[in-house]
């Protein structure tokens, strides 16, 4: 699914201000050559209705398609993320401008006959187009987002242009058949979540989303909002995109669907329980250009209170409106964690791999804030020794505390494996993106040239004020119970609260005892619990600091 990213510049217009009605026998706008024509007198339009034919055009070029690849997508974020389209050199070419800098959303599907062999000029121009709207500002970058290896390979075989790869959030596709039966041992908790709905449920209905369902369909997405900004208060994505902001673009989506339904030809059901709507959904076939045809579902949102609703909608989804569809894809988990484990506890048959391209090495945080990359370098990171902490073999050990540098990772990763299981830890290539992101704090504790710990902090930007998470936090066994953690912790904190930042959040699971006592000790108060956070049947918890901020910090306390 299409949250966060940059990218177009048309003036921020209200669907109901720019989409004209249509009719059914009217919905492409005329014939695709007269569109055609049309486009191509235009640079940069904003996607109506009218576009449905073109749009499903480029897309139906590909063999495989990815759940960004659909006009429903497109049309539904359209307003969100600016979006807006141009046909050059004979493919259709996606552009956003929501977070400052000119972007393209996917890259450049042939709409043309014969254009596939000028999708090498076509990528220097949309550059070019991106470079005149970016200019030399550094947090601007001009790019290619979700580009499948698919994709990726027509790219390289047909432009001399150098690009640069770097991964993205792939989709996650599962079996039809796996996901309507929820079978065998991995699945046994979602049948008994399903079970269990049934069993205190028996006046459920469901069906398709109808005109009188409309009203309830939006107030549940209000009460969804409305939790889910509780449940996940202070949490960020991995490029530092709180998810509030990814939520109320989110329910923008949704409205548009739920308001153009019927016009967009989705599938659809909407499940109530004695009348009350619990829960609604939304989805449709795609097909590429072999006729493997996938199921994509968009919208999925239930009601928190009620045990096992998630699982039974989508395994009924799945069930009721996708029979003959071999794989059901549920999009990319936008790079949230907790969004990440619930997606892989569905045990996936395949992944979709998808790669962002830019001509320079591609590094992790994308829209930098100036204004905290000159306060994270000014920083004096002093060293800061430990003495008499604990001793070793009867010596008294100091253990110094210093801001990570890139050769530091392999050492992180070492601490990682001693400390955490293969699913839990961080990879050596992941620390090396997280030391090179300016929007992460990382610092490591280190005794006699080895590192024996590590913190990384993120920083995230609000509206009007700045938050860090403690985003990781470990200390080899070997070495615990001498205060390195904590003193970690306390250094980690400092470097945050001198940049400004008043709040800092966490999160741990539930039964960590040790963990959590340490951070209330160090002022951290419990926020939120958070069901299912750290996989099925294993719950978390939110943990939010005030820390001091030093002066003329524009931290929220």
């Amino acid at each position: 699914m299409w949250v966060g990213r940059s990218g177009a510049v048309v003036p921020k217009l209200g669907l109901a201000n720019r989409l004209p009605m249509y009719k059914h026998n009217e919905v492409d706008g005329g014939s695709f050559r007269e569109r055609l024509e049309r486009d191509r007198a235009a640079v940069r339009l904003p996607i109506g209705i009218e576009d449905r034919g073109l749009f499903t055009r480029a897309f139906s070029s590909v063999d495989d398609p990815i759940s960004d690849a659909s006009f429903a997508i497109c049309f539904g974020w359209g307003e969100s993320l600016e979006l807006t389209y141009s046909v050059i050199e004979g493919h259709l070419c996606l552009f956003s401008s929501v977070d400052g800098d000119l972007s393209m959303m996917l890259p450049p599907m042939v709409v043309e006959e014969g254009a596939g062999d000028r999708l090498g000029e076509c990528i220097v121009k949309c550059f070019e187009l991106m470079d005149a709207e970016n200019g030399s500002c550094p947090t601007r970058r001009s790019r290619i987002e979700y580009v499948s290896d698919e994709m990726l390979d027509r790219i390289r075989e047909n432009s001399a242009a150098v690009l640069s790869a770097g991964a993205m959030p792939g989709d996650y596709v599962y079996k039809r058949s796996a996901m309507v039966e929820l079978s065998g041992g991995d699945l046994k908790g979602k049948r008994k979540l399903r079970s269990k709905f049934l069993r205190e449920n028996p006046g459920w209905v469901a069906a398709p989303i109808g005109a009188g369902d409309i009203d309830d369909c939006h107030a549940l997405l209000s009460l969804w909002r409305r939790e889910s900004d509780k449940r996940h208060e202070g949490e960020a994505n991995e490029l530092l995109i709180g998810t509030d902001v990814l939520r109320e673009r989110d329910e923008r989506f949704t409205k548009c669907l739920l308001e153009h339904i019927e016009v967009l030809g989705l599938d659809s059901l909407v499940l109530r329980v004695d009348g009350k709507l619990v829960g609604f959904t939304i989805g449709e076939r795609l097909a590429g250009r072999t006729g493997r045809e996938q199921a994509v579902i968009y919208v999925e949102k239930t009601d928190p209170a009620i045990a096992g609703t998630p699982q039974f909608l989508f395994s009924y989804f799945c069930e009721r409106c996708f029979e003959g569809v071999d794989e059901i894809n549920v999009g990319d988990d936008w790079g949230i964690e907790s969004l990440r484990y619930t997606k892989t506890s569905y045990r996936p048959s395949r992944m979709i791999s998808k790669s962002m391209l830019m001509r320079e090495p591609v590094r992790e945080g994308s829209v930098v804030d100036p204004g905290v990359v000159r306060r994270l370098e000014a920083h004096p990171m002093s060293t800061v020794v430990l003495r008499g902490a604990g001793e070793v073999r009867g010596e008294r050990i100091e253990v110094s505390i210093r801001r990570a540098v890139r050769d530091d990772a392999l050492g992180i990763a070492v601490v990682e494996a001693l400390t955490f299981g293969e699913d839990d830890r961080f990879t050596h290539k992941q620390i090396k993106r997280l030391i090179a992101n300016p929007r992460a704090v990382v610092l490591v504790a280190q005794r006699d040239g080895n590192i024996v710990g590590w913190v990384v902090s993120l920083i995230r930007t609000h509206r009007r004020w700045k938050s860090g998470r403690i985003y990781g936090v470990a200390v080899d066994p070997s070495m615990m119970g001498r205060g390195i953690g904590r003193s970690l912790l306390e250094e980690s904190l400092g470097v945050l609260g001198s940049m400004g930042i008043g709040r800092v959040y966490l999160e741990v699971r539930v039964d960590n005892e040790t963990a959590i006592g340490l951070y209330e000790s160090l002022g951290f108060v419990k926020l939120a619990n958070l069901a299912d956070y750290y996989g099925e049947g294993v719950p978390g918890v939110r943990m939010r600091r005030a820390v001091e901020v030093a002066s003329g910090g524009s931290g929220q306390g």
